[in-house]
């Protein structure tokens, strides 16, 4: 009787530590599988950021050569001025 205590015993807790390992590995899949999905994502976000800088350097050279149109042209309004054209 004792032995066969000692097997059931035996058996519960080797079944116990399988369903235990099964489940860690499900969740450390579900959790590997999280990762790779915010990692993707801040790929994405890095990504938009460069081109959100790139624009704004575009947008930037557009006004600076917007305002060097302008001022030549006030600059030629100057010059036409004291030069009474």
């Amino acid at each position: 009787m004792k032995t066969k205590a000692i097997l059931l015993c035996a058996t519960l807790a080797f079944l116990g530590t399988g369903l235990v390992t099964a489940t860690w590995a499900v969740d450390m899949g579900a959790m590997k599988q999280k990762v790779e999905t915010v990692k993707g994502q801040a790929e994405n976000v890095k990504k938009e950021g460069g081109e959100t800088a790139q624009s704004a350097k575009d947008l930037k050279a557009q006004d600076a050569m917007k305002n060097a149109g302008e001022m030549k042209d006030e600059g030629k309004k100057l010059k036409d001025a004291v030069t009474g054209k």
